[in-house]
């Protein structure tokens, strides 16, 4: 991250503490119909125009670590996909369907994301262990049904005794492939095949994001609770800053001060929020006031051990110093910090539930044996717990708010305009002419977006 951006947030957190309104010209921002989360056809809309075009998180690399080596993704209920590497070591994504209607992979093959039963299951929490590597027998993805058999680039290689492999037309019995690729050592997916390049669909954030060296961190624990709510609940609970005081707090004292809170406007609905600490844990920290973010600053690491997780060297001290999270459309939010960061997600189950997953990535902290580390993944997990049951406790309630027949509408303020931004960008993808005139969103962020 440069320093003249570093600099620029400094005076976007002072102006926000100064401000007494929304800067002049603002567009004033109607209400977000409350139908966009109750409405079916809205909920299609979804599942027809948006989820089919869009970069989707599915997983890391290191969990591909040999040719053949697969997993199942199946985060996105209505593509079950294989991913997979190929013989030229590359990842590849093939719908779990060979052409003659029989999975690839057998859908609860233990080394599956989850189980159907779990979706089944409103409110509780699933621990979720790393990915069991998986190798594909003989080196070909094989028909669950008739046993025709694909290499790993989606041909037709082979059939069972007593049929004709040469009767077969090839070109209409390839495996479904879908767009994967990579960056820092996530996979994402995309199932549109004109789709923008995945780096070029992230834009500023890849840029920003580039201290952490994501490709050197390691997948830290992972877990998922189904939540009675619509996925765009979920998403935009983690875009505003005013449940910071109301939910994490301690004895009505909280570390961060949400009135300093700055966002930034991404293309593509994504965006970046930075909100600085308190008066009271910056002098708690060392620190001079809250803008003093100097690498010998302690910030928030003031208020916790680190453990043996060792902090990236390249990651700026602004990090320690801030809550510092950026979303990445459409159902990605990480608050970063200087070992590393998780990842939550959001996946519609249908249009009144969300499976929400948190999946945390840290800098390598050596032997998972080493006594250290065992103390430190308890107190970790045990911390993390507490915030996801703060974060998600809301979830169901607002839900039941928004199914109400007295709701108006959802009003969004200048503060909150990271969710506009999001719901811009879905109708756009969507196509606005699809979209009943009652429940689109106006398109006024593109001044105020940075590139």
């Amino acid at each position: 991250m440069e320093d003249t951006l570093i600099e620029q947030l400094k005076r976007e957190i002072r102006y926000e503490f100064s401000r007494e309104g929304p800067p002049e010209g603002f567009p004033k921002f109607p209400d977000i119909p409350g139908e966009r989360y109750t409405d079916p056809a809205f909920f299609e809309l979804e599942q027809k125009y948006f989820w089919p075009r869009t970069w989707l998180f599915a997983g890391r690399q290191e969990d591909l670590p040999e040719v053949g080596s697969y997993w199942i993704w199946e985060s996105l209920r209505s593509t079950p996909v294989v991913l997979v590497r190929d013989a030229d070591r590359r990842i590849r994504a093939f719908r779990n369907e060979s052409p003659n209607g029989a999975p690839l992979v057998p859908w609860h093959d233990d080394g599956a994301l989850k189980t159907e039963v779990e979706f089944d299951a409103p409110g509780k929490l699933f621990r979720q262990q790393h990915f069991p590597r998986r190798t594909i027998p003989d080196g070909v993805l094989r028909c669950q049904r008739r046993g025709w058999a694909y290499d790993t680039t989606g041909k037709l290689v082979s059939v069972p005794f007593g049929e004709q492999l040469d009767a077969i037309p090839y070109e209409d019995r390839q495996l479904t492939e879908y767009r994967c690729e990579v960056w820092d050592g996530w996979i994402f997916v995309n199932q549109d095949p004109d789709a923008v390049p995945l780096i070029e669909w992230l834009g500023p954030i890849a840029r920003q994001m580039a201290q952490f060296q994501g490709e050197n961190l390691r997948l830290f624990e992972k877990d998922s609770l189904v939540i009675s709510c619509n996925w765009k609940v979920t998403v935009e609970a983690f875009q505003e800053v005013y449940h910071f005081k109301h939910i994490h707090q301690k004895e009505g004292v909280t570390s961060l001060d949400q009135r300093g809170a700055t966002m930034g406007l991404f293309p593509n609905g994504h965006s970046r929020m930075i909100t600085p600490i308190t008066k009271r844990a910056a002098a708690a920290s060392g620190m001079e006031d809250p803008l003093d973010w100097s690498p010998d600053a302690r910030g928030m690491r003031g208020f916790g051990p680190l453990g043996p997780i060792p902090e990236i060297e390249t990651v700026v001290p602004m990090v320690n110093c801030t809550s510092t999270a950026f979303s990445i459309f459409p159902n990605l939010v990480t608050p970063v910090g200087s070992t590393g960061m998780p990842f939550l997600l959001a996946w519609p189950i249908d249009i009144g539930h969300t499976l929400f997953e948190w999946v945390t990535f840290q800098n390598d902290w050596g032997d998972d044996d080493d006594p250290a580390v065992v103390e430190m993944r308890a107190n970790r997990l045990h911390q993390r717990t507490i915030v996801m049951e703060e974060d998600t406790r809301n979830m169901t309630p607002m839900q039941k708010s928004l199914d109400s027949p007295g709701l108006l509408g959802i009003p969004i303020s200048y503060q909150e305009r990271r969710i506009w931004n999001c719901a811009e960008q879905l109708d756009r993808m969507i196509g606005l002419e699809r979209i009943p005139e009652h429940l689109r969103v106006p398109q006024l962020l593109e001044p105020y977006l940075e590139r």
